[in-house]
């Protein structure tokens, strides 16, 4: 019996057109079995989640997927076993694979998500997911020795064994992780519209939903991203070695690379210390937000200030915000639960 992680691994590097002609047989060999049904099902369910996306970045996406419908009848049919006959299992192979290479328009990035989502769908290995609330943090050891350490209102997707070419999990928020060296298998974590690779190597990535931008911050190693731009750009890739910081801002799409001398701060981070280096005051007071649990407002004169400085969430929230309105000549004042930075730095 065919190994069912194998086939997932083996349609995404069809989908890199690396296959065989011997290799396609054995997928459509594969999906001419009855019980493999409940697998070919599962993958369309996850095809139409893509097109559904595709849809909106491709205009002409009926052409395309008539084009390359008809290209892979012709690719398909050079194999010795299919070339005397076009029957109706070439041609529902076709019809599947016709969406799958539309996603390959939208570069690589693309394709390691779809595998993704590809093994969380026929993949016999258990997916779990980790959450943590505002104001907690958590820590996990997966089974390859990588530590993470998650921040709070973020949530973790991980495996519970390790198998194939590449050890993924997804992240929504914030995580610090020491990555367990193993050259073989590159760590990837999937977030949002943005993929990070590694091999083994530490770093923090932070990647709000609600925030215009995501960001992967490098302590040691080296490590890839890769983000989906807007649709006439395609996927951009910078390579990060230590203390630079990769940018992704996700209205204009852009990928930019910068130095950040001060990465080693991430260090303290993972352990409720906040580190600033001009950051705009209404990302931090977001993090506090996370991190207390509690409303914080900012009145529109604060609003354009930069914060420096370094802030310990492990004391008390009333000495960090009058530790903050120090910092950018402002005030805090407490209303029915509520805290508020009055003033800042425009007076």
């Amino acid at each position: 019996m065919e190994n069912q992680l194998d086939i997932a691994d083996l349609f995404v590097k069809y989908l890199e057109s690396g296959c065989t002609p011997e290799e396609i047989k054995r997928l459509l060999r594969y999906f001419d079995i009855v019980e493999n049904e409940e697998v070919l099902r599962a993958l369309i369910n996850t095809e139409l989640e893509f097109t559904e996306i595709d849809k909106r970045d491709h205009p002409n996406i009926d052409t395309v997927i008539a084009t390359t419908r008809s290209n892979l009848i012709k690719d398909l049919t050079q194999s010795r076993e299919l070339s005397t006959t076009k029957n109706s299992r070439l041609y529902k192979w076709a019809k599947i694979c016709a969406v799958w290479f539309l996603i390959i328009g939208a570069g690589g990035l693309m394709i390691n998500y779809f595998q993704w989502e590809i093994k969380k769908a026929i993949h016999p290995v258990k997916f779990y997911t980790i959450n943590t609330k505002q104001g907690e943090r958590k820590t996990l050891v997966l089974v390859d020795g990588t530590k993470i350490w998650l921040s709070p209102s973020s949530s973790l997707e991980y495996p519970d064994q390790l198998k194939g070419n590449l050890r993924e999990v997804k992240l929504e928020g914030e995580a610090f992780f020491e990555v367990a060296k193993d050259k073989k298998h590159p760590f990837v974590v999937h977030s949002g519209r943005m993929d990070t690779r590694v091999v083994g190597t530490s770093f923090n990535i932070q990647s709000f939903k609600a925030q215009t931008n995501s960001t992967v911050t490098v302590v040691t190693g080296i490590v890839k991203v890769t983000a989906k731009g807007l649709s006439n750009v395609g996927p951009q890739t910078v390579v990060l070695k230590p203390n630079h910081q990769s940018q992704f801002n996700k209205i204009n799409g852009s990928l930019i690379s910068i130095n950040y001398p001060n990465a080693s701060q991430m260090l303290s981070r993972k352990d409720g210390i906040l580190n600033y280096d001009g950051a705009p005051v209404q990302d931090v007071v977001g993090d506090f937000s996370r991190y207390y649990k509690i409303p914080i407002e900012i009145e529109s004169k604060s609003k354009n200030c930069l914060c420096y400085g370094e802030f310990n969430t492990n004391r008390p929230v009333n000495i960090v915000l009058e530790q903050l309105a120090a910092a950018i000549n402002a005030k805090v004042v407490i209303k029915k639960d509520k805290y508020i930075l009055k003033g800042g730095c425009e007076e």
